[in-house]
């Protein structure tokens, strides 16, 4: 090391220096190194800082400090969604991707990934759709049956009028018509509903 006097050594301009993240080692930005005033040729370089410019980088990478040089490392952080089941994750790490994460957003409900991309899951949207149509039924269905119950009744205490007994048929076809909407060819794509008596 060659020291000299304060007073000896030249001025010289403060030197462009280069920081990064101490956790990561991203670069962030840039500084200025001071030239020492007690060594020629020498710079005090601030903590988390070298005079090593980083290289040109393309978009989604990034340069990173690491063991006394710069390397340019894939930068994917952002919104992320699991293959497994199309939640978000935020990922924050830099580097590649897990392999259970993608950039494709899920788009919706009844979707899976088929090893490249998301795809509908036409078995699991029907049995949905099926479910979901047969719940409804159900509702309807009790409807039916408390329309009919007292109809039913005057019939067996022989005391129905033209008019209970033709209703009684209407509500009763009604009900069979409701039970019978899984038979339809659309089912349970497109169902046929059937139409309440009045």
């Amino acid at each position: 090391m060659n020291s000299i006097h304060p007073q000896e050594v030249p001025g010289r301009d403060p030197k462009l220096a280069y920081s990064y993240r101490q956790d990561t080692g991203e670069f962030v930005g840039e500084t200025t190194a001071d030239p020492d005033p007690l060594v020629a040729d020498n710079w005090l370089v601030p903590a988390q800082a070298t005079l090593v410019p980083p290289p040109a980088h393309a978009i989604s990478k990034v340069s990173v400090w690491a063991d006394g040089q710069w390397l340019t490392v894939d930068d994917l952080r952002g919104v992320k969604y699991s293959k497994v089941d199309g939640s978000t994750v935020q990922w924050s790490e830099l580097g590649a991707i897990p392999d259970d994460l993608t950039d494709l957003p899920y788009p919706g409900p009844f979707n899976k990934w088929n090893g490249a991309e998301w795809e509908i899951d036409v078995e699991a949207e029907q049995l949905e759709l099926a479910n979901q149509t047969l719940i409804a039924r159900e509702g309807l269905l009790v409807v039916a049956t408390l329309r009919i119950a007292p109809l039913q009744d005057a019939v067996d205490i022989d005391d129905a009028t033209s008019n209970d007994l033709a209703m009684l048929k209407k509500w009763k076809q009604y009900r069979v018509a409701l039970s019978r909407i899984e038979q339809q060819a659309g089912f349970p794509l497109t169902i046929e509903w059937p139409v309440a008596p009045i």
